[in-house]
């Protein structure tokens, strides 16, 4: 790959870009015109339901040449299709004389108008229970005669009936399903719920098939019932999720007896198939400020029989190069923490340092509920360090911990949820040549999507952090804080945002960061997003804002299964003195945040 290095990229060139990749759908799929009609101003509900119908059948495009008899017949076919799903979910709705006529436009294609006669809604008349001895034993809140018949809340009302039956009993079998009568004349509905219970049981024995190479005390950890606990199904699925979130295994399927034995405890089976447990990984990146960078990795997943994970990291740009072998053990004195040991080594030649260093350290990581972990630990750095005030030696021993908050929907492409993390490092030089200093970090990122199903995503992000307890030329250059490059302000390159030292970066004692990024996909593997970075490195422990870098700029992205391939390009809008270039291209994989 050659990457042009030209000083003069002009901005109305840039802005195109961000015009044309925001506003692109129209550049990927078919232009339809549909529309509904004959709902009037009497049932907007219905209207906005069976409009999200309507737009989700029409989100795939026909893919065939427009004009030839085939795309005729798709298009046909498609119209067809759509005018039942529409009908269908008008009854859902309680519409059940509704009709739907569709009303073609031969002038063009992809065009016209569904014609909707809704008809009445029925109502509910009565609700029943059979057996009849539950008939007068439940609250449904939402759910009363008189209400609409539709069927997302008969179904919610299925759930919830489920719940409150099972919730202080331990039911082998519980099973709740329900009948509608129509009354056509009426158009009201005798809603009934059939209700099927079985004895009560409680937990036995948690056997495991299929893991030949997972020792089985371990597999018992994951178990989340004592014998002689009351069954409750729910348990058995946590288990299985358990069991896969391992990595370990790629199916997991219990087995359980028709009923309980004559003492009224119920023994579970688990089938296990057993995955690979070694696996090598790698990945490219290519940034005009970094340079062509390499990762390979190598993992076992079970090393010792238990879990333990044992993964070696090699990673190589032109700027830094490093190799760092981990080994964690989980359920480390208690079910909710993790062992990790770590050693390695790195050599980095960077505008702002050089350094040549080994790495050793050690911590335990718990986990305190689904969403919350946090961690402490021991490390030490024997680094050779040179910058702008010279060429030390030191061996730093810190004490790392963090608390991170964790809601994600998905770690590599999230949607929506927020990501906090808090790092406080105590740090001590065994060679004096630094004094004690400790350095905090804190950062946030949060993710909006406006509605299910929209195709926009917000994704905004704000870091800062301090150094406490040292000078700025007695703190080392590998422990300060810089900006700039892909991880934080785009537009600028690697180390350029902050104070320098002889032309050279200096790096600062504390620092903040923001982005704003709009993401958008056109296809379900082609996407675009623009986005407005910002930042400051300040020499005092306090951030200072008079020198704010700002860049912007916007990009591409491929979704694969692993996750999306990014291609940004980014332009500083300001604070360009100290720039070897005013542009900046970004090719790696995953989100930039």
């Amino acid at each position: 790959m050659f990457l042009s290095r030209h000083k003069n990229i002009r901005r109305p060139f840039v802005a195109t870009c961000f015009m044309l990749l925001l506003g692109g759908c129209n550049l990927f799929s078919q232009k339809t015109n549909y529309a509904l009609d004959g709902l009037g101003t009497d049932h907007p509900v219905l209207e906005v339901y069976l409009q999200e119908i309507l737009d989700d059948r029409l989100s795939e495009d026909i893919d065939l040449d427009e004009g030839s008899e085939e795309f005729a017949r798709a298009e046909s076919y498609r119209e067809y299709t759509i005018s039942n799903d529409l009908n269908v979910a008008m009854k859902a709705k309680g519409f059940y004389d509704g009709e739907v006529s569709f009303v073609d436009d031969p002038e063009n294609p992809l065009s016209g108008t569904y014609q909707i006669t809704p008809g009445e809604q029925y109502k509910i008349s009565r609700i029943l229970y059979r057996p009849e001895a539950y008939q007068d034993s439940f609250d449904l809140g939402y759910l009363q005669e008189g209400s609409p018949l539709d069927a997302e809340m008969v179904l919610k009302t299925q759930e919830s009936l489920k719940e409150v039956i099972g919730r202080d009993k331990c039911y082998f079998t519980l099973n709740v399903t329900h009948e509608v009568i129509l009354d056509t004349d009426a158009k009201t509905a005798d809603l009934t719920y059939v209700l099927e219970v079985g004895d009560e049981a409680q937990f036995g024995p948690a056997i495991f098939e299929g893991a030949s190479s997972v020792e089985n005390e371990y597999l018992q950890k994951l178990v989340p019932w004592d014998e002689g606990d009351c069954f409750r199904s729910g348990r058995i699925e946590r288990l299985k999720s358990n069991l896969l979130d391992t990595g370990l295994f790629s199916r997991a399927e219990s087995l359980l007896p028709d009923a309980p034995d004559e003492n009224g405890v119920v023994p579970v089976t688990i089938s296990l198939q057993e995955r690979a447990h070694r696996s090598i990984k790698g990945g490219l990146s290519c940034y005009t400020d970094e340079g062509a960078g390499v990762t390979l990795g190598w993992e076992h997943r079970n090393f010792l029989g238990q879990a333990e994970k044992l993964s070696a990291l090699l990673t190589a740009s032109q700027i830094k190069q490093s190799l760092v072998f981990e080994f964690s053990k989980p359920y480390f004195l208690r079910d909710d923490q993790t062992l990790s040991l770590n050693t390695g080594i790195k050599q980095q030649d960077t505008d702002a340092f050089k350094e040549l260093g080994f790495d050793a350290g050690a911590k335990i990581s718990r986990k305190f509920n689904r969403r919350l972990t946090g961690s402490a630990g021991v490390n030490f750095a024997l680094s050779e360090i040179e910058d702008s005030f010279g060429r030390e030696t030191y061996g730093l021993v810190s004490f790392p911990t963090s608390l991170v908050f964790d809601n994600r929907d998905n770690a590599l492409d999230p949607q929506k949820g927020w990501l906090l993390n808090l790092n406080v490092k105590p740090v001590m030089d065994a060679f004096g040549q630094s004094d004690p200093f400790t350095k905090i970090e804190a950062g946030a990122r949060t993710y909006i999507k406006p509605m299910d199903g929209a195709e926009f995503v917000l994704a905004l992000r704000a870091d800062t952090g301090t150094i406490l307890g040292g000078d700025i030329d007695t703190i080392p250059a590998t422990e300060r804080f810089f900006a700039g490059g892909g991880g934080s302000v785009r537009g600028f390159g690697f180390q350029e945002v902050g104070p320098y030292l002889d032309d050279e970066p200096s790096g600062g004692l504390s620092f903040a960061t923001g982005s704003i990024e709009l993401r958008t996909k056109f296809t379900e593997t082609l996407g675009a997003v623009a986005f407005l970075d910002g930042g400051s490195v300040s020499e005092t422990t306090s951030p200072d804002f008079s020198n704010f870098a700002i860049g912007a700029g916007a990009g591409l992205r491929y979704y694969t299964g692993f996750g999306p391939i990014r291609f940004d390009v980014a332009v500083p809008l300001n604070e360009k003195e100290n720039l070897d270039q005013n542009y900046q291209i970004y090719i790696s994989i995953g989100q930039a945040f």
